[in-house]
């Protein structure tokens, strides 16, 4: 009887017993199985896609980039700070003068988190319309470098001595992972 259990209600004399099947372990695997299946697809993959279409004009192109919105990078390794660039259209040689390689410093082999805000800082300036960056921290990286270096990403004192103000460099943060 398939391992079920008999109708409390049936009588002796009945030709037809029910039978119950006990679904419970079922459903309970397949919650499980749920729940690791919405959890597997939390690791997204960012991918930057250039999807502009060319545009057809009459002269040479503005070289001036101001107001271009550049994406920043920023890798956290062992060594250190590995900062990058990405724009649609902007050329290679462009975006290889943001990069930057910020080693550990000092005995204690401390992250430069002063010279990632300055070189962020430079980057701001020559593009102010900027605002997102990709933190990619490697795995081993403790919490309170990401941190730190999310800090020294997301803005910058301003403002007067009467009226101080914090000045955005790069406010919105995306934390990513790196896929295997």
């Amino acid at each position: 009887m398939f391992g079920g259990e008999k109708n409390a209600f049936a009588g002796a004399g009945h030709e037809d017993d029910e039978i119950f099947l006990n679904l419970t372990p079922m459903i309970d695997i397949l919650t499980c199985l749920l729940f690791f299946l919405l959890l597997s697809f939390g690791a997204v993959i960012i991918a930057l896609i250039s999807a502009s279409v060319p545009v057809i004009s009459e002269g040479d192109p503005d070289p001036n980039y101001a107001k271009a919105k550049v994406t920043m990078g920023l890798q956290i390794t062992e060594n250190g700070f590995v900062v990058t660039a990405s724009h649609d259209t902007m050329p290679e040689s462009e975006l290889a003068k943001l990069k930057k390689l910020l080693p550990r410093t000092g005995k204690d082999k401390t992250y430069d988190n002063k010279g990632l805000h300055e070189h962020l800082w430079w980057v701001k300036k020559r593009f102010p319309n900027s605002t997102s960056i990709i933190i990619t921290p490697a795995p081993k990286i403790p919490y309170s470098v990401l941190v730190e270096a999310m800090d020294a990403a997301r803005d910058r004192a301003g403002g007067t001595t009467k009226r101080p103000i914090r000045v955005p460099i790069f406010p919105d943060a995306v934390v990513s992972t790196i896929v295997e």
